[in-house]
Order: C-alpha cells, then structure tokens, then sequence
C-alpha cells in the first residue's frame, strides 16, 4: 500500500475545536499506523472461511434473509401471458352463458360495467369444447390439447377476481395486487422479503419475449413506495439479453473498477443532502452489480452451453415456440444461479 504525500493538512474529525483538528501528515501516520495493519490483516484474511460471514441485511438490503416459515420453494418463475385468451376459453366452462346465448342478460345480474359505460349487449357464448381430463377432472377446453394432457400437473385457481375495467389496470392489479399505481410489485416483495442468494447477478429479472412497451411499462416490475433497489432489472429480447456487458476494448478490469468507484464517489457526494431519494441508493448498487455482472453473467445468459436435446424440449427447434422456449430457459437458468424472482 503507497501513500504520496506532499505539503498537504489533513483534516482528522474530532470533538475538539477546528484549529485543533488540523494537524500535520506525521499526526496522521502516528495516530493512523496501527489502522494500516488491520487493513492488510483483513486483506489477508478475506478468504478464511473462519472470518467469512455473509452479507448484513444492515449494509447490503438483497442480502439473504430467513424466511417466517420453513420454505418449499427458494425462488419464483412468473409467467405472465399479457394479452392472453380468456379463462372462459382455457380453463372455466360456462354452461349457464351457453344456455343465455343471444339472448340479454336476466334482470336479477347486476348490471355489466365496461370502460364505455353500461352495457345490455346479448351474451356470447364460448365457441370452444369441453371436456374433463385427468384423474382431478379438470376442465379443459379443445384450444389446450397438449395442456390437457397435464392436468394433474396444474393447480386451477378459480377464485381469483379483479376490480379493473381496463387492459391496464388489469395488467397492473395482476402484478401488484392494485389497479392503481404505486403499489409494490410481487418480485420486489419477494426480494424484500427473502433477499438473493446470488450477489453477482440481480435478485429480481424481467424477460420480455419483445422489445415493445408492455402496458404501464415499468410500472409492472418496480418497487411502488419500497426502496428502489428492489426494482426488478429488465434483460432484452433477443440473443444478448444484457445490454453492454462487455466493456469496451481495451479497458482492464482495473480500469473498469476505477470508473465505477469514481461514479459511486460523485453519486455519494449527491446523495449527502438527498437521503430520501433511494433512486440514488439503487444507481451506486446498479453500478457495483454490473460490474460483477461482467464476470458472472456472461455464463448464466450463455444458452448456446445447452445441449441439442435440452433446447428441444424447451421448443427452441419451433419457430413458434422458439422465443418463449429461449426466455423459460434463460429463467431457469437464473434461478438456478440463486436469482430469486
């Protein structure tokens, strides 16, 4: 460790008055020695697995923390079919709508709100067949052949209902549990909640089977009122799904290092007077993953690894199933690394 010093004074914090703390760089080396040789100590020791300790939730928010009850599941794979078929026409016959077909709804039915206002409509009935499959009976209908074939796979869950009258609210009450802005989203209470276990790849990931805006946009992954650093961290469509991993030719990793320190520094000093804005805490944590990132991530998104067989049962030789063949995974390969959303 070199230390250049010139005529310089060094301020050393002290409850004594101003004049005093000013003091010369043979105080500082006299009062500072005995530090200098704890920091070489604890650099020397950094890989002892008998002074190892893992992250503090105190100084790291996504470190891992214990969950209330004995957990079954350590992470979480959503997906979630924006814009897909309806349930009337996947998984939840109505044989009461096919009797009412043409006709108007009965009088005793609460009145059917829509964006437009009221309307009194005839019913339209579902134009699918049904029919019970498996050994739990489950209703399927002839859109869902292959899906047939798995029904004592699947869990149906039939008591789900939503308050919005739109596309977005929609969307948005499916991702954070309001129709309304501002609410957390469910893999930033994950993360909340359980951290990562993995600290050099984002605990909470987006994948995005297009490079089209979604409805409401980030609003569906961020983390509402919660510190920002729960946000989750969108990848690309396509074949690189980081964008700007790779550091530019011929900058080192020495290099690199120093321009995220200099960042951090100047976002620190920004962050002084501005401790209620956690965008802030969550851009010095982006800057440090990201350089991690480039280490480790490469390999996690690195798909062409996978054998010819692995990527044909994840449909990736179909070129209707290619894409989402790709994202499920890329996402298994995430969790497996200990992303935990």
């Amino acid at each position: 460790m070199t230390f250049i010093m010139r005529n310089f004074m060094f301020a050393v914090p002290s409850s004594r008055s101003h004049s005093e703390s000013l003091t010369t760089r043979r105080d500082l080396l006299l009062r500072g020695g005995a530090g200098f040789g704890a920091l070489a100590l604890s650099y020397l020791l950094r890989d002892n697995p008998l002074f190892a300790q893992a992250p503090s939730s105190a100084t790291n928010p996504l470190a891992p923390k214990p969950p209330h009850l004995a957990p079954r599941a350590k992470s979480v794979i959503f997906l979630f079919m924006e814009g897909g078929p309806s349930s009337i026409d996947l998984f939840d016959p109505k044989p009461l709508l096919t009797r009412l077909a043409g006709q108007k709804l009965p009088s005793h039915f609460r009145p059917v709100i829509t964006p437009m206002g009221e309307t009194d409509a005839p019913l339209l009935a579902s134009r699918r067949r049904w029919a019970r499959h498996g050994s739990s009976g489950l209703w399927v209908s002839d859109w869902y052949p292959h899906v047939a074939g798995c029904a004592d796979d699947l869990a149906v869950i039939r008591s789900c209902w939503a308050n919005g009258l739109n596309h977005s609210a929609g969307v948005c009450q499916m991702n954070t549990g309001s129709p309304l802005a501002g609410r957390p989203s469910l893999g930033a209470w994950v993360s909340y909640g359980l951290g990562t276990e993995n600290q050099n790849l984002p605990a909470f990931v987006v994948i995005q089977d297009n490079a089209a805006q979604i409805a409401n946009g980030p609003r569906n992954w961020g983390a509402g009122f919660m510190p920002a650093i729960y946000q989750g961290t969108r990848f690309q469509a396509g074949p690189e799904p980081i964008a700007n991993l790779n550091p530019p030719p011929g900058i080192g990793a020495e290099q690199q290092r120093g321009r995220v320190e200099l960042l951090n520094h100047f976002n620190r000093q920004h962050q002084l007077t501005r401790a209620q804005q956690t965008e802030l805490d969550a851009r010095i944590a982006s800057y440090e993953l990201a350089f991690r990132m480039q280490a480790h991530a490469p390999e996690a998104v690195e798909i062409a690894n996978e054998t010819e067989e692995t990527r044909k049962l994840y449909g990736m030789d179909e070129r209707e199933t290619a894409v989402f063949g790709r994202n499920c995974l890329l996402a298994r390969r995430l969790v497996e690394r200990g992303v935990r959303f």
